[in-house]
């Protein structure tokens, strides 16, 4: 008997860009300044509606940078936002308003993640009960230890969580058990430790070829072909190196296994260029 999914409708979008050093982003980089975009994805479920993974940069971040100790947040990141690459500001190109957004994924809580959740009051969030409790008390400077600013919460997320557990859903080759958000086979998060506490990726049926969307489990696509992490330095702001390492190694595996699935990391230059949506 033939098993068959259904597809999700897949519109990579920008969100505005940070500037950084490529040999910050992958050992062996180039000293040059390159713009690392903040990538989302707008995803229409057949029977589930739509749903966004991530919701990127929004004008509200370069607001709650402006005082201490956020705004070394800045520094460390210089930021190139402009509110019509807000999501919440992309929407009615596809004839949606922020009611229509049913659920929002969050791949971990890091400030280029979530600065546009305050955009949608309606939905549903999804993240991993250890990403969520790594962060939820963490204020000032513990907060920015992580790159999370509280700011950007909105006062009932909790109440408007769905948090996940140990993953028990079908397996991936060299990445194991998937949480299957919606029991279809259509939407599978995958745990990719190392960057953030219980931070995930997410492949996706599309209805033109599988996406896994990698989330920074690598800043470019070029650390999982050749195994290049970031330069040490990074260690100031990731939750566990040698995790990084052994994600990269799991990746760079996982893609060898399944050559038809395109890796999507959020930042990297590469993807930009050959996935955003553009009017």
């Amino acid at each position: 008997m033939t098993i068959t999914f259904p597809t999700v409708r897949c519109h990579v979008l920008d969100t505005g860009y940070c500037l950084a050093s490529e040999h910050h982003l992958v050992r062996g980089g180039a000293r040059r300044t390159i713009e690392c975009h903040s990538l989302v994805a707008l995803l229409q479920h057949p029977t589930h509606g739509w749903l966004l993974w991530d919701t990127g940069y929004a004008p509200r971040l370069l607001d709650v940078t402006r005082g201490w100790p956020f705004r070394l947040y800045r520094v460390a990141t210089p930021l190139r936002i402009t509110p019509s690459r807000a999501v919440v500001d992309q929407l009615g190109d596809f004839g949606i308003t922020p009611r229509d957004m049913r659920w929002i994924i969050c791949s971990h809580f890091h400030a280029d993640h979530i600065a546009g959740l305050h955009d949608f009051p309606d939905a549903q969030f999804i993240a991993t009960r250890a990403a969520y409790e790594d962060v939820a008390a963490r204020r000032g400077l513990q907060a920015l230890r992580r790159a999370f600013v509280p700011a950007l919460m909105p006062e009932d997320f909790a109440t408007r969580a769905r948090l996940l557990d140990e993953p028990t859903g079908p397996e991936l080759p060299a990445l194991g058990p998937t949480y299957d958000l919606f029991d279809d086979g259509s939407l599978l998060l995958v745990p990719l430790p190392g960057h953030a506490r219980g931070q995930v990726g997410m492949l996706v049926r599309t209805d033109n070829r599988p996406l896994f969307f990698v989330a920074d489990g690598a800043w470019m696509r070029r650390s999982i072909r050749e195994q290049r992490p970031p330069h040490p330095i990074t260690s100031l702001v990731v939750d566990d190196m040698d995790a990084v390492r052994a994600t990269l190694e799991r990746l760079h595996a996982f893609s060898a296994a399944c050559p038809d699935v395109t890796l999507v990391p959020t930042h990297c230059p590469e993807a930009y260029a050959q996935h955003v949506w553009h009017t």
